[in-house]
This record gives C-alpha cells, sequence and structure tokens, in this order.
C-alpha cells in the first residue's frame, strides 16, 4: 500500500485549512507532482538543505515542513544560493514538499496549542487576531429545480467553506420578473412576453482568490442566457486566533518563570524582558516571531508572553505594557509542534504502510 502527495496534502487541508493561513503565506504544495505515490515522508521545521539532504538519504518521495521554502517568486535558481540548492535537490530527486505554516499555528492541536501544553498551562483560551482575509458574497438568482445543481458548481469551484464545513449555502424563495427581447433565448417565456418566474436567491461565501473560479463555475451551472447575480466586498475578521493565554501550574516570578521555560524548552538561553521581579500567573504562548503580539497578550490580561524571537523594540515595550516578554527561540518553541504533525502524519500514514520520519533538528 501506499498514498499519493494529493492524499497526504488533502489530509493537511483538513487537519489545518489552507483558509486559515495568513493573507500572502504560501502554503500547501511548493514542489512536486500530485499524483506521486508516497511510501516515505520526513517532516520538519525547515526545508533547508540539511533538511534536503536527510529526506533524500532516507529515500523520501515527501518532504513535509512548517516553513515554506519559496516565500515569494523566484526569479532565479541558483545552485550557490541555499534556496536555489534546495529546489534543486528536491527536482533532482523527484521528492515533493508541502508547507504547512500560519494555518498549522492556529489549528487545534497544531504550534501553539502543543506550545500551551508543553509549558503547562491550563484553562487554555486562543487570544490575538488570525489571519484577516478579504472575502466575497455571491447572491444568485436561479430556477428553483436547479438550486442544488449551482451550489455543487460553486461549491466544487471553493465558495461556501466555512471552518470545516464545505458547501455552506442559504437560499431563499421569490419571484423574478423579465420581458425577452427580439434576439433573447429564454429559459422560460416567450420574447415580447412579460414573464414572471419562482426562483431561489443564493447566497455563498468566497476567498478572493476563488472569485473569478466560482463566477465562472456558477455561469456554466447556471440555465438561464443571462445570469442575474450581486458579489459583495466583505471584510472577515480571523476566525482563529493564532496566540494561546492560559494560567501556569504555580504563580512565579519572571526570574523564575525563565528557568521554568528553559527547562521545558530544553533552551538554556531563554531571555527574560521586563520587571523581573513581577509573579506571573497567566502565561500568553506564541511560537516563532510573536513580539508583535504584546498588545493583545495585555488585552487579554496575560501578565507575560513566551514567543520564539523578539525584535529591539519589543524589549522596551514590554516595560511600558508591564507585561513579562520571554524569548525562548524560534526553534525551541515551533519544534515540539512540529513533531506533533509528524504524529498526526504517522496515525494517518502508518496503516497505509507509508514510512513518517520526523526530522527533529539532527543534520
Amino acid at each position: 500500500m501506499a498514498a499519493t502527495v494529493r492524499e497526504v496534502l488533502g489530509y493537511l487541508n483538513e487537519i489545518a485549512p489552507p483558509q486559515w493561513a495568513f493573507p500572502n503565506d504560501p502554503v500547501g504544495l511548493q514542489i512536486g507532482d500530485s499524483n506521486q505515490s508516497v511510501e516515505r515522508v520526513l517532516v520538519a521545521l525547515d526545508p533547508d538543505p540539511r533538511t534536503v539532504t536527510n529526506a533524500r538519504y532516507r529515500q523520501c518521495q515527501l518532504l513535509v515542513t512548517h516553513h515554506p521554502l519559496i516565500f515569494r517568486p523566484l526569479s532565479t535558481v541558483r545552485f550557490d544560493d541555499p534556496v536555489g540548492m534546495a529546489v534543486q535537490s528536491l527536482c533532482e530527486a523527484k521528492i515533493a514538499l508541502i508547507a504547512v505554516h500560519t494555518n498549522w499555528d492556529v489549528a487545534p492541536g497544531g504550534i501553539n496549542d502543543t506550545l500551551a501544553e508543553l509549558v503547562g498551562l491550563s484553562e487554555v483560551r486562543p487570544f490575538g487576531e488570525g489571519p484577516a482575509r478579504q472575502e466575497y458574497k455571491i447572491a444568485v438568482f436561479t430556477p428553483i429545480e436547479h438550486v442544488d445543481a449551482v451550489i455543487d458548481g460553486m461549491a466544487n469551484a471553493g465558495a461556501g467553506v466555512i471552518g470545516l464545513y464545505r458547501r455552506c449555502a442559504f437560499y431563499t424563495a421569490g419571484t423574478g420578473t423579465y420581458e425577452p427581447m427580439e434576439g433573447a433565448n429564454p429559459y422560460l417565456g416567450q420574447v415580447g412576453k412579460r414573464e414572471h418566474a419562482e426562483e431561489m436567491r443564493i447566497e455563498m461565501l468566497v476567498p478572493a482568490e476563488r472569485l473569478t473560479p466560482v463566477v465562472h463555475a456558477m455561469l456554466r451551472a447556471h440555465p438561464y442566457e443571462e445570469v442575474a447575480y450581486d458579489v459583495y466586498a466583505l471584510h472577515i475578521q480571523g476566525q482563529h486566533a493564532l496566540g494561546r493565554v492560559g494560567t501556569l501550574p504555580k504563580p512565579m516570578l519572571a526570574s523564575e518563570l525563565r528557568d521554568y521555560l528553559a527547562e521545558k524548552l530544553g533552551n538554556p538561553y531563554v531571555r527574560v524582558y521586563g520587571k523581573p521581579s513581577k509573579l506571573i500567573r497567566t502565561l500568553a504562548v506564541v511560537g516563532g516571531s510573536g513580539g508583535d503580539y504584546l498588545p493583545d497578550a495585555q488585552i487579554a490580561h496575560a501578565d507575560a508572553l513566551l514567543t520564539g524571537e523578539v525584535r529591539h523594540h519589543h524589549t522596551w515595550e514590554a516595560w511600558a505594557r508591564d507585561v513579562v516578554l520571554l524569548e525562548g527561540g524560534h526553534a525551541e518553541t515551533e519544534m515540539p509542534g512540529t513533531q506533533r504533525l509528524a504524529d498526526r502524519l504517522r496515525e494517518y500514514l502508518t496503516p497505509r504502510g507509508v514510512e513518517v520520519f520526523f526530522a527533529g533538528g539532527e543534520t
């Protein structure tokens, strides 16, 4: 038995839907053939040349990483450049690459849920704004007998996805009226005669990147010669917050919390910014680079924020906001969640005879 790249990607899209990713985050299949058969998979934090070498050594057909390899369109692929080197090596070995980035950050059981669990937080809740996406609503008027066909066509093109539900639509009955003119070929009625038709108004949400394909699919599925429809621009705030906040096992001074987190993360170089004598009861966590979430942590009534790496202005902002900031290391705060991703893939693929390996920082 084996799986295909498409099947693995489909499973990843179930546990971390790509629409949960931040705008312009290049998640999904970056390199390879979706029809390729997969017998061995390597899961890693970064798709760097060392990791690619690891995947080749293990004779993997698929590499799944948290961080994407290609963040922006490449103007060149140079073999003396780390990115170009990784691209060249993956293509040469015919290894596909899938990135599961900010969609896995926000997903249940993902990077930040795993980090909250690792540091022993209880009463965990989401905090901070998630990815805001430009969305549209399409309203189209169709004969009653074609409602399912139109909804199916739009859904198959990417409309109507809300969280883990697809084909979400709302329709209401009404009466449409029109008068076909000379040269028209009406679905119902005659030229020159006023017509009244029982119709349904169908409404579905559409992400910006799927608007054109959905409109084309709707027009193909619709029986009318001229289709009446409206497109409304919406701005939907992220429904899946990035960070997590919860209660520590016991109150600790900031200096004590530093030592506690150093042990939990396996990083003796955890750094503290803010008041070292502050008593910390509630901790917010954002894996990776999360210093910009200091204001959100303050709004969430967190005493401290743990993240992977910070910029200089975050260090004095922590003092100003009276929120202790702890810098635990980018890899150290995201590697546990990446290992959790490997565990999830192993549960899914092992019964199909596919081996899943995890590159936990080894070279």
